[in-house]
């Protein structure tokens, strides 16, 4: 019986070196995928990553590199949590009353089928070529996604241990605490990835047609210049940071849900 804890640290040891060497193939993966369409197409059409990383490191010593990327990290973080707080709050009344649900469908279902263009074309001829534009428009674009995930987390809660706990005279607070919000985790965390992964497209893609700032502008820039090696630049610098501030929020969920049965092998 004594051996039970140390058969376990070395099982977990021997997990977590093989979910880092998967992590550490995978990104070699994609370095190599980079170097072969470098030597295929040539350096002039798709820069290698050396050349790539100079060009970087260039427009860092320039001063310019961080002040664009703020900029658009800026833009991101605030339409993201703008949607979340919207999305979720809507959600979670629409996935509470079928009559709510009714009366925002057809509003759901136009958000979810439009073109994502539409929204910043329109936003941009009415309210003009500024971050307000640009923010209230991507706001209409994800608060749907949002509030679908949201509405549907609500709808699988286990209502029997809502009545449980209701039987047991818990205050409400602490059936929302401890018993629905525990359900609903997993739907806003994964929800909340999927909308920061999409808010920082929507936002370089606003930044490219109508801004004079930021990571999308910088790219229009360089496109315009015929410089590859500037569109690869800011590409990476901004996937790196939005990379970074995804794994921390998969880290969290991951340390979040620990206490959940690990799913076993079917196969």
């Amino acid at each position: 019986m004594e051996a039970l804890p140390a058969q376990t640290s070395t099982r977990s040891q021997g997990d977590f070196s093989r979910s880092l060497g998967l992590r550490v193939l995978s990104l070699l993966s994609i370095v190599l995928v980079w170097l072969g369409l470098s030597w295929l197409l040539g350096r002039t059409v798709v820069p290698g990553p050396v050349e790539t990383v100079e060009f970087l490191i260039r427009e860092h010593e320039r001063g310019q590199l961080w002040v664009h990327v703020g900029i658009t990290l800026w833009r991101v973080l605030l339409s993201f949590a703008i949607t979340m707080a919207l999305g979720v709050l809507v959600g979670v009344a629409v996935g509470l009353s079928r009559t709510l649900d009714r009366l925002l469908e057809a509003w759901v279902v136009t958000g979810l089928a439009i073109p994502r263009i539409l929204p910043l074309v329109v936003c941009y001829l009415l309210i003009g070529l500024n971050d307000t534009a640009a923010i209230v428009a991507l706001v209409i674009i994800m608060v749907p996604q949002v509030i679908v995930q949201m509405r549907e987390g609500i709808r699988s809660i286990d209502v029997k241990l809502v009545e449980m706990a209701r039987a047991l005279r818990r205050p409400r607070g602490q059936i929302w605490r401890q018993v629905v919000f525990p359900q609903l985790a997993p739907y806003l965390l994964g929800t909340a990835r999927g909308v920061l992964s999409l808010s920082w497209k929507m936002v370089v893609f606003a930044e490219l047609i109508g801004r004079t700032s930021g990571v999308g502008y910088q790219i229009n820039f360089y496109f315009q210049m015929f410089e590859m090696r500037g569109i690869l630049a800011y590409g990476l610098a901004m996937t790196l940071v939005l990379a970074a501030i995804d794994l921390s929020m998969l880290a969290l969920s991951e340390r979040a849900f620990r206490w959940r049965r690990p799913v076993e092998r079917v196969i």
